[in-house]
């Protein structure tokens, strides 16, 4: 129609293939075949519910209107309903996955209760940091809608879409997810969603190594929010220019931006998102006890998978630093736990700290195979900030002398008053939440 925007499911995830042979929805048989080969029978039959209730949205939203087709559909619900009743009643997961199937009535109905749960499903899915099922849970949610999705709907999947995308270090998807976001949130007359499209943008290019331009980008988006008094986008843009200031080394920069967001966020898994930045800050400016409690906030919050098991990597590069074997091989082997649940940067990440770990205590051969593992899966990712920080420290490795962190605005800026005020403010937080 002149003049309407069109959105469709298809700009996000493709074109369904209702005639799909038994590999849709891999990623959900791939958890169920790794559970079941680590022994773990109850996260193995959890997988496979998950995989059988997305092949029942599937057939819902496929199925045709004739008798037999409603009557494969009840057959279908009634098998899968039957091996829901056969998981763990206390599973966060199990109880997501019966309320997508209370959801899934045979008839005609209209399908917004089925699209809140799956919603529901897929958010939690990226909370325990499965983001290649959080994005088949999220196609189906999208899909409810049929044909043609409301700009504000579809500006919100689309968000959800890109930033699953990036975190899988996905950049061309990505993009285009976060275009259509903003497209459609202008649609939808929603300045906020409009202003999030924007900062994905800028994140991509963070990711990508285009420093310059992604500072613009999120520059640009806090003068906007700041004018528009949008608490909450300025404290989200806050973070991200301080992850640029991050890469750009501005580290009391970048603790500086995050501390300001820190106090203009009442959310509390957003609050620990920003304590894990400040976190880091803190550590690369010395105040290195300061930024050890932050850390250990953070792992002790219920937060995230991904937050927190950032904050475990960076508390064992901090026992590494100090000398402490014991602490940095627990923190290590808790990382190693859920490897297979960490996106392409953080298992970058776990390669680069635990090489360095060992290679300053002694262990350069084991610690350059890590750190060489590192390398190939940052330059198959496209990762080329961590790129070329692993290749730089893999040329400090030949001689067993392992570069320390670079200390050398430590003993004035850990003791300037905005570093003293965060570790001040990081104290009393933790008096408060005990």
């Amino acid at each position: 129609m002149e003049g309407h925007a069109l959105f469709t499911p298809q700009q996000l995830f493709g074109e369904a293939e209702p005639s799909a042979d038994v590999l849709t929805h891999a990623p959900f048989l791939e958890r169920a075949k790794a559970e079941h080969q680590r022994e773990r029978d109850v996260s193995a039959r959890l997988a496979l519910g998950a995989y059988l209730v997305s092949r029942l949205v599937d057939r819902l939203l496929t199925k045709g209107s004739d008798v037999d087709a409603q009557e494969g559909l009840r057959w279908q619900l009634d098998a899968v309903r039957r091996h829901l009743r056969e998981l763990p009643t206390d599973s966060p997961e199990s109880a997501h996955l019966h309320g997508i199937a209370d959801a899934v009535l045979v008839g005609s109905q209209p399908l917004a209760g089925l699209r809140l749960s799956l919603m529901a499903y897929a958010y939690f899915l990226e909370h325990e940091g499965r983001l290649e099922e959080a994005l088949e849970v999220l196609g189906l949610a999208v899909r409810t809608h049929g044909g043609e999705v409301p700009p504000a709907d579809f500006a919100a999947a689309a968000l959800f879409t890109g930033r699953l995308n990036r975190l899988l270090a996905r950049w061309t998807e990505a993009t285009n997810a976060y275009m259509t976001a903003e497209s459609a949130a202008e649609s939808a007359g929603d300045r906020v969603l409009a202003l999030r499209a924007k900062m994905g943008r800028g994140s991509v290019l963070r990711g990508q190594g285009n420093l310059p331009l992604a500072r613009a980008t999120v520059e640009g988006v806090i003068e906007a929010a700041r004018d528009a008094g949008l608490r909450d986008v300025h404290a989200l843009a806050l973070t991200d220019l301080g992850a640029v200031c991050w890469l750009e080394g501005r580290r009391l920069e970048m603790v500086q931006a995050n501390y300001e967001a820190f106090l203009l966020t009442e959310d509390a898994l957003q609050q620990m998102r920003i304590l894990g930045d400040i976190g880091l800050g803190l550590k690369e400016l010395g105040a290195v006890e300061a930024a050890r409690l932050a850390f250990e906030i953070v792992v002790g919050s219920r937060t995230s998978f991904q937050v927190r098991t950032n904050a475990i990597l960076e508390l064992m590069e901090l026992a590494s630093g100090a000398g402490d074997r014991m602490a940095f091989e627990r923190q290590r082997a808790e990382a190693e736990r859920v490897r297979d649940r960490m996106p392409p940067s953080m298992l970058v990440d776990l390669h680069y700290k635990a090489g360095v770990g060992l290679a300053r205590f002694g262990q350069v051969s084991r610690g350059r195979q890590l750190l060489l593992a590192g390398l190939k899966l940052s330059e198959a990712h496209h990762l080329n900030a961590w790129y070329f920080r692993l290749e730089n420290v893999l040329g400090n490795l030949g001689d067993c002398e392992v570069p320390e962190p670079d200390r050398g605005v430590a003993p004035g800026v850990s003791a300037s008053p905005a570093v003293q005020a965060v570790a001040t403010g990081l104290r009393e937080y933790a008096a408060a939440a005990t």
